[in-house]
C-alpha cells in the first residue's frame, strides 16, 4: 500500500459583533483543529497539518462551522445589520494553491429555527447544499473531497 504525506494549509477569518464562530477542521475522521475564529481578513487564522493518505482512497476535508445562535444576527426593517460570518480565504494541499478548485467545495448549511420554518411557510425552498461558497453565514459544514494520489486528482480536476 503506497502512502503519500500531504501538507494542508487553510486560512479562515470571521466578522462578528457578539461571539466569534467556532470551526472544527477534520480530514475524514481525524480532527486537526477546533477553536473560535476571532481573526481578521488581514490576519487570518492559519491552520496547518499533515496527513498520510493511502493511494486509491477518497478523502473528505470538512470545515464544520458552529457557535452561531439567533442572537448573533440582528435584523432591522427586514435587513441584516449585524451578523456572524465565517470566510474561507485560502486553501492549499502540498504547497499548491487550489485556486478556483476551492469553489468545488460543497457547503451544507444548518438553517436556524424558526426562520427555516417561516421560509418554508412562505413558499421559499432553502437549498440543502450550496457550491461556490467561501462565505458561510449559517452553522454547517463545508466539504471538499479528493482522492490519493493527490497530483492525479489535481490534474483530473484542474480543467
Amino acid at each position: 500500500m503506497a502512502i503519500e504525506k500531504l501538507k494542508f494549509k487553510v486560512e479562515i477569518y470571521s466578522t462578528y459583533f457578539k461571539n466569534p464562530p467556532i470551526v472544527e477542521v477534520k480530514l475524514n475522521d481525524t480532527s486537526y483543529f477546533n477553536k473560535e475564529i476571532a481573526s481578521t481578513e488581514r490576519q487570518p487564522t492559519v491552520i496547518e497539518f499533515e496527513h498520510n493518505c493511502e493511494n486509491n482512497k477518497t478523502y473528505t476535508l470538512n470545515l464544520i462551522r458552529s457557535g452561531k445562535t439567533t442572537r448573533d444576527t440582528v435584523v432591522k426593517d427586514g435587513k441584516i445589520i449585524a451578523d456572524q460570518m465565517l470566510y474561507l480565504k485560502y486553501f492549499e494541499i502540498d504547497e499548491i494553491d487550489l485556486g478556483s478548485l476551492i469553489y468545488e467545495g460543497v457547503y451544507k448549511p444548518e438553517y436556524p429555527e424558526p426562520w427555516a420554518t417561516q421560509q418554508a411557510e412562505a413558499g421559499i425552498k432553502l437549498p440543502e447544499t450550496l457550491k461556490n461558497v467561501t462565505k458561510m453565514g449559517h452553522n454547517g459544514t463545508w466539504t471538499i473531497t479528493f482522492t490519493s494520489p493527490f497530483y492525479m486528482w489535481l490534474l483530473e480536476n484542474l480543467y
